[in-house]
């Protein structure tokens, strides 16, 4: 596991309740993780990722940085020591592509994208949770709909080299947007996806926690702008 914040942190929770013998390489984790390390449950190297660190491992996973460089490195050796890779929210770099699972005592669901939007994923992931908790009033398959538009908004993102973090996404995946969607008004959603989305260049959040989607006002007075409304 190269990277130690928030991401990392459920990435190496669900390897540990496998029994995987987990590597985090990070200068710095979360206080679980440093929890997990002083535990023996773990291996945290203290430093950032350098060439050879994958010299030995079975699978490797990049999380929790947005240094395009390292992803680009470990995405070389990985391919060079036939690696299975996957880089959080970067597709272009993986080799395996994780789903979104929901675990209740004996039942296991997962959800998948195809690559397509790690943000729908995990609405999918806390629709299939619980419904009342991700406040949507449409099926879970409704949200499928927005697959092919947040594939393209990645991509506009990405050329514009802007990343936004996972909390802001789901802060524009909205009812609104799929009511948009459904009614054929492909222009406005885009429109109104984007500007929504591009709010997360200048929010101004902190340890990886969206301020839009923490604030119920908030996110209810922006989900979707009014057509009139500047589309940024």
């Amino acid at each position: 596991m190269i990277g130690g914040g928030r991401v990392a942190d459920e990435k190496v929770s669900n390897l540990l309740d496998y029994g995987a013998d987990v590597v985090v390489i990070s200068p710095t984790v979360t206080e679980r993780l440093a929890k997990l390390s002083e535990d023996g449950q773990l291996n945290w190297i203290k430093r950032n990722y350098k060439k050879g660190d994958l010299k030995e491992a079975f699978i490797a996973i990049v999380a929790d940085t947005k240094s395009d460089k390292i992803n680009r490195t470990v995405s070389k050796e990985a391919t060079a020591r036939n690696v299975p890779l996957n880089v959080a929210d970067v597709t272009q770099y993986c080799t395996w592509i994780a789903p979104a699972v929901v675990r209740q005592g004996t039942v296991v669901l997962a959800a998948s994208t195809g690559g397509a939007s790690p943000a729908l994923a995990r609405k999918l992931k806390e629709l299939m949770s619980s419904p009342n908790i991700a406040h949507t009033s449409h099926g879970l398959m409704d949200y499928a709909n927005l697959a092919p538009m947040l594939s393209m908004a990645r991509k506009e993102l990405a050329n514009q080299k802007i990343r936004l973090i996972p909390d802001h996404w789901q802060s524009c995946l909205t009812d609104k947007l799929i009511d948009l969607v459904k009614d054929g008004k492909t222009e406005e959603a885009w429109n109104a996806l984007m500007t929504c989305l591009l709010k997360g260049a200048e929010c101004g959040c902190e340890n990886l926690t969206c301020k839009m989607l923490c604030d119920t006002d908030s996110l209810i007075s922006t989900e979707i702008p009014d057509s009139s409304s500047p589309t940024g």
